[in-house]
């Protein structure tokens, strides 16, 4: 370790500065190149297709966050913002951004050339926590930057670049609020620098807060009055994937679903006011079985589902930097940032050992006399009696007496959330806070010729998700297990025979487990349960996820010792870099924790499975670490000057030499090509092998653990068994050849323009994807292994007989638990193209009877293919995206006033992702939305100030409507999670300089 510390260190002498001959009493100047290289420093020159937006461009049309404007531009899809649809998370909390596609884990996200800290549990960077008022512009590179870069870097890199030399004080206030009248926001910006002790120092600081207000699902077109979406079919001819209004779950309905069987005239009833059993209306059939539209069917109420969470975000950014000598300069820089989330959900589950609980007696005091003796009566038809006593988690369930009648399938779960409770608040929430904190300190400087620059920074993020209202599903069986207390009984020495009690309360035996115990009333859908009743069930519960980087490194460039060709001179860079990385989950509950039976007379398992403590997921405790050092050269060589088609030729040739203390060695390399065909002709191109490392939630992702019905198709059994989700300690990087083509024209007889176009295309194997054994594709794998069964899937299974032993593929062997993990199983290949022009001009050049000057950008992206095969041997499925995106900047100002325009269009797109699929609409239609805004300059306190008033989806375009393709109606919006659904929104704000 201290032998590669050191040639770090050694090899650490930095990138050459333009300010080399500068006077020894001037600062130095600060070394500027191109993102995507380490030895280029214009632009023009990079064989790599650069976009570069200004913070200004970005917030024109706007004003809320950068990441929010980023997401707009054709090169993003995915990702999450502030404005992202979703029902809570914890990544909800935050934006990540995602280039091509290709995920949030693939794109590479830098401040001012340096790594950042992941703040989220799948690897990505919550790019709000950057600080945005000292912003000056975001690079973007598409295309593979591993072998400049290092690892994440297949997709692309996004680079935010500081101003580190702002003086002066500046501002951005303003206030926003949706044509809904919700999602009311506001920020506050501010940002001050100053140079000290003489100009050789220089500080400045930023400070920014933002907050936004949740919506419902019910307050957007598609959720209201209670409108829910479903998917429903199954994409053959004969049942096709159709969108479902007003979707219902005939068998969960909100009130409770009885179901007892053909013997038993009370199947399909429920309880109405006051408790009576009335039957369930059905709905229209829909090709899904128990789906149907209408009808007494459950659903999740979208007044109380969310689908943009309540946000909040504060950063605070400070930076010291001072000029120790004309060339050589230090900085410190420090940073803390906080970014809240808040959602709330009604969820159905399944009456199974899935869900909780959902048996009763039909002697429950809560119930009428006539409605208990008529469910008496239908479960004695239908034979239902509880046996005694039940195994279950090594414990056994106190004896009931004999043929005691119970109901096992009637469904309860919105009531026993609370959905009907005396006091509000009682749906279920999710809480999300992210925090990050950043320490970076670093020397840069030059020396004959040579420029240089020596880093150390410490990161770490704190990402916490709560669940406020889990429920403890040993307390419901308690709770819901409600009797009269018999004579003589009492608690804590207060009589309480003939009141209604827990039965464990009634037995001195069992008390003691279950202090407090509040009955549950069931049975009366007006009133609900008591919100003591639900107070006594329910538990915060949270994991919290801390994520360290410790990053030390260092590069040298400039030119070779006067080494070059006839076309010019080689320069060269030389980089190393060392980062420890730490990953620590903590969770005050565990998956591992089943329900304890003791005192519990209804505890029951299904299919030999206990059921789970907790009734939403819980994440297990985890605590890795990984170490990763590199080293990386890069040259750029002159090969041609001066010759026809061929005025300026050059090479750049960069490769990286990894080693990933978990996952191995790695070697990363990269060819680009520039000619200069002549001054208005530049032709460009690349050739990279570019990796990602597994990282350390693809490795040890901490254990959750669900019960699921599962049909075996080895064994013939369908049961219900254990489902692990887990990490993958055995995974090895991802492997992608990227190949970018383009030309790029500025011709002289219009000045001021400039168009590019880039071909690309990307081919990915050995891609890290979730794989599950629920699949059948996945389980046919492992049994067409047979008779050795060696498949790597077969291993998802765990089975209590081993391969080759007899009675393998019996009954016998059904699996106790299967197992969902991340695979180095798939393929991915993409190809596209990007277009990109510019035009900026003064109308006086133009028309001298119209004032004022001109900018114009327009950004394309057509991408045809993007494909995936997820396991070796299977179709190629594609993805549903538009091919086609565009984004036009169009700024016209005149004096002190500016008019901005941003149109945002995303072409039409075949909702089918597989051969075969078929759609009873089978596109979804383009989407295209206009933001404009109005900014007026004026002089203010010394300075320049400007009022804006900014509408965004000027037409409050609704996006294209997708029943959603979930399991619970209402669950989500009905939309794909690519659009934006905040629809039209102003806001007025005030920004200035002084």
């Amino acid at each position: 370790m201290r032998t590669k510390l050191s040639l770090l260190c050694a090899a650490s002498v930095v990138a050459i500065s333009s300010s080399a001959s500068a006077q020894p009493t001037a600062p130095p100047v600060e070394a500027v190149v191109v993102t995507g290289s380490r030895v280029i420093s214009d632009m023009s020159l990079s064989p790599t297709p650069i976009t570069a937006v200004s913070a200004e461009q970005l917030q024109a049309t706007t004003p809320t966050t950068i990441p929010d404007a980023l997401r707009k531009l054709p090169d993003f899809l995915g990702g999450s913002s502030p404005r992202s649809q979703g029902n809570g998370s914890g990544n909800g909390s935050s934006s990540s951004l995602s280039l091509r596609n290709l995920g949030v884990s693939r794109t590479l996200v830098l401040l001012d050339g340096h790594r950042v800290v992941a703040s989220n549990s799948n690897g990505s960077v919550n790019v709000d926590s950057l600080p945005q008022m000292l912003m000056s512009r975001v690079d973007v590179v598409t295309g593979g930057a591993s072998a400049v870069y290092g690892s994440d870097a297949v997709a692309g890199v996004v680079n935010f670049i500081l101003d580190k030399n702002f003086t002066g004080f500046k501002y951005d206030v303003n206030a926003g609020i949706s044509n809904y009248t919700d999602a009311a926001e506001a920020k506050i910006g501010l940002a001050w620098g100053t140079d000290l002790f003489g100009g050789r120092g220089h500080y400045e600081a930023a400070a920014r807060y933002f907050q936004q207000d949740m919506v419902p699902i019910g307050a957007r077109p598609y959720g209201y009055q209670n409108n829910t979406w479903i998917l429903a079919g199954n994409g053959t001819a004969a049942k096709p994937f159709t969108d479902v209004p007003n979707g219902r779950l005939f068998a969960q309905s909100l009130t409770g679903t009885i179901n007892c069987g053909a013997k038993c005239s009370l199947t399909n009833f429920t309880f109405g006011p006051g408790g009576q059993l009335v039957p369930l209306t059905h709905g229209i059939p829909t090709t899904t079985a128990g789906t149907e539209q209408g009808g007494d069917g459950g659903y999740a109420n979208p007044a109380d589902t969310t689908v943009i969470a309540k946000q909040n975000q504060a950063e605070f950014f400070n930076r010291l930097s001072y000029d120790f000598t004309p060339n050589i300069q230090g900085y410190i820089q420090a940073s803390v940032s906080e970014a809240r989330n808040y959602s709330r959900w009604t969820p159905l589950l399944v009456g199974s050992a899935s869900a909780r609980p959902n048996t009763f007696f039909t002697n429950n005091p809560y119930l009428s006399p006539a409605t208990s003796a008529a469910l008496t009566a239908a479960a004695t038809a239908a034979g239902n009696f509880m046996p005694a006593p039940v195994l279950s988690n090594g414990t056994i369930a106190p004896a009931v007496a004999p043929n005691t009648p119970y109901f096992s399938d009637a469904h309860y779960v919105n009531t026993v959330d609370g959905q009907h409770a005396n006091a509000g608040g009682n749906i279920y929430t999710t809480k999300g806070v992210n925090r990050v904190l950043s320490f970076n300190t670093g020397l840069t400087g030059s020396l004959s010729g040579f420029a240089w620059d020596l880093f150390y920074s410490h990161q770490e993020s704190r990402e916490t998700v709560s669940d406020p209202q889990n429920t403890n599903n040993a307390k419901f069986m308690a709770a819901q297990d409600a009797v009269i207390a018999p004579a003589g009984t009492k608690l804590n020495g207060v009589d309480i025979s003939g009141t209604i009690q827990c039965w464990v309360t009634t037995q001195p035996a069992f008390a003691s487990l279950y202090p407090g115990c509040v009955p549950i009333n069931l049975f009366d859908p007006v009133r609900g349960i008591s919100q003591d009743a639900f107070n006594y069930m329910k538990k915060d519960t949270f994991f919290s996820l801390t994520q360290k980087l410790d990053n030390v490194g260092g590069s040298i460039s400039g030119g070779l010792f006067g080494l070059g060709l006839p076309a010019g001179e080689i320069t060269g860079a030389l980089s190393a870099e060392m980062r420890w990385q730490n990953y620590d989950n903590k969770t005050n509950a565990l998956p591992t924790d089943l329900v304890d039976c003791t005192g519990l007379r209804m505890c029951t398992t299904n299919g030999g499975v206990a059921s789970t403590l907790w009734t939403q997921n819980v994440v297990a405790p985890v605590s890795a670490s990984q170490n990763v050092w590199e080293t990386a050269l890069e040259f750029n060589v002159p090969i041609l000057k001066d010759f026809p088609l061929a005025e300026d030729f050059n090479v750049d040739i960069a490769g990286r030499y990894t080693d990933y203390s978990i996952s191995g060695p790695a070697q990363t390399w990269k060819i680009g090509i520039n000619d200069r065909v002549n001054d208005a002709i530049r032709i460009r191109g690349t050739m990279s092998y570019d990796n990602r490392a597994p990282n350390l939630n693809d490795l040890y992702q901490p254990v959750g653990i669900s019960s699921t019905g599962f049909p075996d198709l080895l064994t013939s059994g369908n049961n219900d068994t254990n489902l692990v989700t887990r990490g993958n300690a055995k995974l090895s990087p991802e492997v992608a050849h990227t190949y970018t083509l383009g030309m790029v024209v500025t011709p002289d007889f219009v000045p001021g323009l400039s168009v590019s176009l880039d071909y690309y295309v990307t081919h990915m194997s050995n891609a890290i994807t979730s794989i599950s054994y629920q699949s059948t594709t996945v389980q046919q794998l492992c049994i067409d292994s047979a008779p050795t069964y060696s498949s790597p899937y077969c291993l998802l299974a765990v089975r209590p007989i081993p391969p080759g032993q007899p009675g393998y593929n019996s009954l016998a062997n059904f699996p106790t638990q299967i197992l969902s993990q991340p695979l180095n199983s798939a393929k991915v290949q993409t190809e596209g193209w990007n277009f990109e022009t510019d035009y900026n001009f003064d109308w006086a050049d133009v028309w001298s009877a119209i004032p004022g000057s001109m900018n114009f950008r327009h950004l394309v992206t057509y991408q045809p293919v993007f494909e995936t095969q997820n396991l070796p041997g299977t179709p190629f499925n594609w993805a549903s995206l538009p091919k086609t995106r565009m984004t036009t900047f169009l700024n016209y100002s005149v004096g002190d006033w500016s008019f901005d325009v941003q149109n945002n269009w995303l072409s039409g797109r075949k909702r089918a992702t597989a051969a075969g699929q078929i759609y009873t609409i089978p596109r979804a239609h383009s989407n295209d939305t206009l933001d404009i805004t109005i900014n007026r300059r004026f002089d203010m306190w010394g300075g320049s100030s400007s009022v804006y008033f900014s509408v965004q989806n000027v037409g409050n375009t609704n996006a294209p409507l997708e029943g959603a393709n979930a399991s619970v109606p209402g669950l989500f919006y009905p939309t794909n999670t690519m659009y934006n659904v905040m629809g039209r929104y102003f806001t007025i704000g005030l920004r200035g300089n002084l």
